[in-house]
């Protein structure tokens, strides 16, 4: 399997990810509920968790009953999810696959594709939209969750002023250079790829390619997750992440990717 940019940069913080990811706040106080709650009744279901990291996702679908299928282009990260499922005794098929390229994996199998915060660091996206339609069965949803792209780029972020009160500023939204930094400078031996799309350029490939949107959703913190991190109130200020769910309709374009 040919590597992109991000999935080398990835290789290189497999084992810190991981760590972090045990404790990141956004992720186990407010991401995981939204997805769960938005991905609703999984039972029995077929499941491909795409971009799945060290496998966090895939192994809450497993407990709720799904069959997974879980694939990242980074070895070293499914080498992780691998051995957290072995010790949680969960039954998950892991796979080293790009998003652009799902070789291996049936035209029309999933009843549910999941990309939990991975399909904004997919170097070849559209491509990658070809592949989720193939192997989605007709009917089929696609739940992503992104950083929000009006939100999060490389010149955003929250300052203070000279009385000390918090605000945000952005700029640049149309830029779409990608640039290196640290997932967390303190926490990370490594800097990783950072990509930006503007909103119209995350949206229309999906339209392009038959997909209907079935829900646009821009979390807001409940009561109790605020009192679980002292960041997550700053949510209720600035959409920091955007969920979409997309329906695989039938009429849509059918073809593979171009892996060529």
């Amino acid at each position: 399997m040919k590597k992109d940019s991000s999935t080398k940069s990835w290789e290189l913080i497999a084992q810190d990810w991981a760590k972090f990811s045990e404790t990141n706040d956004y992720r186990n106080f407010f991401l995981i509920p939204h997805t769960t709650e938005l991905i609703g009744d999984v039972e029995g279901k077929a499941i491909l968790d795409l971009g799945c990291g060290e496998g966090g996702y895939a192994r809450i679908l497993s407990q709720k009953g799904a069959r997974v299928t879980a694939v990242d282009g980074a070895l070293q990260l499914i080498k992780v999810a691998k051995e957290k499922a072995k010790s949680e005794g969960l039954s998950i098929t892991y796979l080293v696959r790009n998003a652009k390229s799902l070789d291996g994996i049936n035209d029309d199998f999933f009843d549910i594709v999941l990309a939990a915060m991975s399909l904004m660091d997919v170097e070849d996206c559209e491509n990658a939209i070809a592949e989720v339609w193939r192997v989605l069965k007709p009917g089929g949803e696609l739940l992503m969750s992104i950083p929000h792209p009006c939100f999060t780029g490389r010149d955003t972020g929250w300052k203070k002023d000279r009385s000390g009160r918090l605000f945000f500023t952005a700029n640049n939204y149309f830029d779409k250079t990608p640039w290196e930094d640290f997932v967390n400078p303190k926490k990370f031996k490594h800097k990783v790829i950072f990509r930006h799309r503007p909103l119209h350029d995350i949206i229309n490939p999906f339209l392009s390619r038959g997909f209907k949107m079935m829900k646009l959703y821009e979390p807001v913190p409940t009561s109790e997750q605020m009192k679980q991190s002292h960041r997550l109130p700053r949510l209720t200020r600035i959409p920091m992440f955007l969920f979409i769910k997309w329906r695989k309709e039938s009429k849509g374009i059918k073809r593979s990717a171009d892996n060529s």
